[in-house]
């Protein structure tokens, strides 16, 4: 950089001072015949006075330093942007680390639900396991167990038997008493009837109380013996084991 001086309020540089003094020299050595030849100056201060050298010159420094403010401004712009942009780059690069952290967190999550899954499943494995042991286990026990059961259905029947056959001997009764109570009434409807044909009314009527008789007992056997048919379709039919029903 040129040092910086001022004569009468003008600025010179040290670079202007040497033209001077090169200028004046110049001018001293034309006197003298015998001097060395001058240096030969530029062209742009041929035939200008001082003034109007440091006039153009300073014209100059001031056009260069208007470039070179407009240059700093710029170059200032550009270095608050950069320092912008590189704020949010920072925030930026904040931002992705927390998503890394997190998406790094959620995975481990998932790998431990992962792991709790698995468990959940051997857990549940094992419990069929268990369940499936435990009833063949059972089964084996009521198999052994079915003739028990058998027995225990063929007591309930015999008891559904004997509630039928008291329920029938009632209606036995009833109807006895009914056709005594009708014969007594015929009786004495026919006093003035020979006696022989009184026995044969009584006889006839006794016979068609035991053909009825013996009717509802044939009818009653019948059902009876349809009672263990009707059992074992039922459980057939509905796929539960006759043990199972006592």
């Amino acid at each position: 950089h040129d040092l910086l001086l001022h004569l009468h309020g003008k600025v010179l540089t040290f670079s202007t001072m040497f033209l001077l003094y090169s200028f004046c020299r110049a001018s001293t050595s034309a006197i003298t015949p015998a001097a060395p030849q001058a240096a030969k100056l530029p062209s742009e201060i041929v035939g200008k006075c001082v003034e109007e050298i440091i006039r153009d010159w300073n014209n100059g420094l001031q056009d260069r330093t208007a470039k070179f403010r407009k240059h700093a401004t710029a170059i200032s712009e550009w270095d608050r942007r950069i320092l912008q942009n590189r704020n949010v780059l920072i925030r930026l690069e904040a931002d992705v680390a927390k998503v890394v952290e997190t998406q790094t967190s959620l995975e481990r999550q998932l790998e431990l639900i992962e792991t709790h899954q698995k468990e959940v499943d051997k857990a549940l494995q094992s419990m069929e396991e268990e369940a499936e042991r435990i009833f063949q286990d059972e089964r084996v026990l009521l198999r052994e167990d079915e003739a028990a059961s058998a027995r225990d259905i063929m007591y309930e029947q015999g008891e559904v038997v004997e509630n039928e056959l008291q329920h029938m001997t009632e209606q036995v009764k009833s109807i006895i008493q009914t056709m005594n109570s009708t014969q007594g009434g015929e009786l004495e409807a026919t006093d003035t009837m020979a006696p022989f044909d009184v026995a044969v009314r009584i006889l006839d009527n006794q016979l068609r109380s035991l053909m009825w008789i013996d009717e509802k007992a044939n009818e009653f056997s019948n059902r009876i013996q349809r009672l263990p048919n009707n059992s074992t379709a039922a459980e057939r039919d509905s796929g539960i084991p006759r043990f199972w029903l006592s």
